[in-house]
């Protein structure tokens, strides 16, 4: 089970009830947050959570009804707040957040405020965990583990004995046999690694069916200026532009390589 604690990526930011409302939107700006939890440090033991301010509440409770940045931020704060243990499973956040319609859930730890979690950082977890889901099927759907399939008929030969491993020949009249290849056994993968692009190269998907061309595109954007995938591609055959995670049946083709490869045919 993830915890929420282990969500929370950086240090809770504060601010005393007494805070002005000039000095808290200052506060935001400097910590570069859209809210802040306020307490009440005039206790003996430590900071008490007593409520939280939003940048929208200093505009909607504050500038909107006239209230000047010298008034104090406890006037606009929410006192009713949900806080939520540092040792409570992730999965019940996100019931919290649906179930309340809220974006933001304080994070204690007995009265040790640890930080604040939002809807972003679930979605941002949650956008994390289907990347790494998606990529596989990326690589899947790009250079699929293809199943043993019906024969495909490639030419006739003369009848001569087979070894195991190679291609099959079956018994015909007139002394021929028809040589096939089982279509479901591709090519052997040419790449472990990943590939990385610059606008103007070129990605060749190698067919793994017999006599079958490749597929070539020419690549006008990359994700990093180090040219990490995924390619915006336009494919040559279709036109169309998609946006593609290379397979191990991939290779990319830089601007130089592929001038070269003309100047030879």
């Amino acid at each position: 089970m993830t915890y929420i604690g282990s969500v929370v990526s950086r240090p809770p930011v504060t601010v005393a009830r007494a805070t002005t409302i000039g000095e808290a939107a200052q506060e935001m700006g400097r910590t570069g947050v859209g809210a802040l939890l306020v307490v009440d440090d005039e206790q003996q033991v430590g900071e008490r959570l007593v409520g939280i301010v939003t940048d929208r509440d200093i505009v909607l409770r504050g500038v909107a009804r006239g209230i000047g940045p010298d008034g104090r931020i406890d006037a606009l704060m929410t006192t009713e707040v949900i806080t939520v243990p540092a040792g409570m499973g992730v999965e019940r956040a996100y019931e919290i957040f649906r179930d309340h319609a809220i974006r933001r859930l304080p994070v204690l730890d007995g009265r040790r405020i640890v930080g604040l979690v939002s809807v972003d950082d679930l979605l941002i977890r949650s956008e994390r965990e289907i990347a790494d889901l998606v990529h596989p099927l990326c690589d899947e759907t790009f250079a699929p583990h293809r199943e043993a399939a019906s024969p495909v008929v490639t030419g006739r030969t003369p009848v001569t004995a087979t070894t195991a491993g190679t291609t099959t020949a079956g018994t015909t009249m007139a002394g021929t046999t028809t040589a096939v290849r089982m279509a479901g056994f591709a090519a052997p993968a040419r790449r472990q690694t990943a590939l990385h692009a610059h606008p103007g190269d070129t990605l060749v998907v190698h067919s793994h069916i017999p006599r079958a061309p490749d597929r070539l595109g020419e690549i006008f954007e990359v994700r990093t200026e180090a040219g990490d995938p995924p390619f915006a591609v336009r494919w040559s055959d279709t036109g169309h532009v998609s946006f593609v995670y290379p397979g191990p049946d991939a290779e990319v083709r830089c601007v130089g390589e592929r001038s070269a490869a003309d100047s030879t045919h």
